[in-house]
């Protein structure tokens, strides 16, 4: 399994905590969202990829043994092509990962499992439930995904494994897509939706969200996954 995670993006709507870095390398009491998602994603992948843009000088010391890929003109797409790029030289599963979302390793299991588990078919994690406040999934009633959008129906969870045998037909809709938000692409591609609870997932869009995500902290809900299920 091999990890990209996504990590271009100024987070303006930060203010100035994004202000020299990405959001992904802001501090988060006392570490970076990227070091809590390495925690959590190194015990069930062999590499990782981290896709840079907004202040990439400021951070590339601060990826460790990732390989990055640098989108310089990264305020001119969507984060399909932070995507696209950094599915470059990757012929594995790949768990994709927004810059801006925590998971615990427990999560990331289930996704692991279930992709292993499924036929040549991609997996994204959602949260429970139905809103119409983020961006959401609709699916089947075999939770096949129909829909993505700012549209109501489960949240996006920021994560998600795109299965080997799909990575040519996901490098052409993001090549043909580049200015969209990339989980568009699992509408085209099978994928399964695979629910984890919101104990188990920390996404930052606002400061207030920074500042809400500091109590929940560690991230280590007594509600422990079955990665089986």
């Amino acid at each position: 399994m091999h990890a990209v995670i996504l990590a271009a993006g100024e987070g303006s709507r930060m203010g100035g905590a994004t202000a020299d870095v990405p959001k992904a390398f802001m501090d988060l009491a006392g570490r970076t969202l990227y070091e809590r998602q390495r925690e959590a994603i190194d015990p069930h992948t062999d590499a990782v990829t981290v896709v840079l843009g907004h202040a990439y000088e400021n951070v590339r010391d601060e990826v460790g043994d990732a390989r990055t890929v640098v989108l310089e003109d990264w305020a001119d797409y969507e984060n399909a092509e932070s995507l696209r790029r950094g599915l470059q030289r990757i012929d594995d599963d790949v768990l994709v990962v927004n810059g801006d979302v925590i998971v615990t390793e427990s999560a990331v299991g289930r996704l692991c499992a279930r992709n292993a588990a499924t036929d040549e078919r991609n997996v994204v994690a959602c949260l429970p439930g139905r809103q119409a406040e983020a961006t959401a999934i609709r699916c089947d009633d075999r939770d096949r995904v129909t829909d993505y959008g700012l549209i109501t129906g489960r949240q996006h969870a920021g994560v998600g494994v795109l299965d080997r045998s799909n990575l040519r037909a996901a490098r052409d809709w993001l090549a043909a897509n580049r200015r969209e938000w990339y989980p568009g692409l699992y509408t085209t591609v099978p994928t399964q939706a695979v629910t984890i609870p919101p104990t188990h997932h920390i996404e930052i869009n606002y400061p207030r969200d920074r500042i809400a995500a500091r109590s929940k902290l560690p991230l280590n809900p007594s509600d422990e996954l079955d990665v089986g299920t």
